[in-house]
């Protein structure tokens, strides 16, 4: 018997560089007060709406592993958290620290920049990482703090007309399921509790 696996992603909370609007790909920020502010926000609408997860990952880069902390220790979890670098930021080579403007937008499309992770590597290795869990977690429920191109990585996989310059807010929750060695989209771009 096949049992679905319910995986959330939950993008860091912000640093100072998104604050500035700069890429960070593998720079390792931590979380600035309004971040920390966002990973408690998370925190508390999980133990409002879904409080019970077997399994918390982190992606290894201290903003993803420190809203990771955050909400593992509201939620009252108390193994510890497993940090996984197939989860970690889109590698962004020589743009990293660079303002996100229209024009850098261009270059990342065109893939046209030394040490950037084109889509389709970002695509494969997080929907990878996304079913991998599945198979290593049968059935189970994993939240995963990582990063907005790696969620964004799943997102435009499953849906083509996917617009990759949408905002992911920070500290979003992103939910999908994997099921047969599956993946689907359940609903994503959260912060607030929905209204049914």
């Amino acid at each position: 018997m096949n049992e679905k696996t319910i995986i959330c992603l939950v993008r860091h909370g912000r640093t100072e560089w998104n604050s500035r609007g700069l890429i960070q790909g593998q720079t390792d920020n931590s979380l600035d007060d309004i971040g920390i502010e966002q990973a408690q926000n998370a925190a508390k609408l999980l133990l409002e709406i879904d409080p019970s997860w077997d399994v918390i990952i982190s992606s290894p880069l201290k903003r993803a592993y420190q809203t990771g902390e955050i909400i593992a220790k509201a939620l009252g979890y108390k193994q510890d958290i497993i940090t996984n670098r197939d989860f970690r930021e889109r590698e962004f080579g020589v743009l990293e620290g660079q303002k996100l403007t229209k024009e850098i937008y261009e270059v990342i499309f065109k893939e046209d920049s030394d040490g950037l992770e084109t889509l389709k590597q970002l695509q494969e290795r997080s929907v990878n990482a996304c079913l991998e869990l599945g198979r290593k977690y049968p059935g189970k429920r994993i939240l995963v703090t990582t990063h907005s191109q790696f969620i964004k990585g799943v997102l435009s996989y499953l849906n083509e007309s996917f617009i990759f310059t949408q905002l992911l807010k920070n500290s979003s929750l992103n939910y999908f399921e994997v099921e047969n060695n599956n993946i689907k989209l359940l609903k994503f771009n959260i912060t607030e509790k929905m209204v049914d």
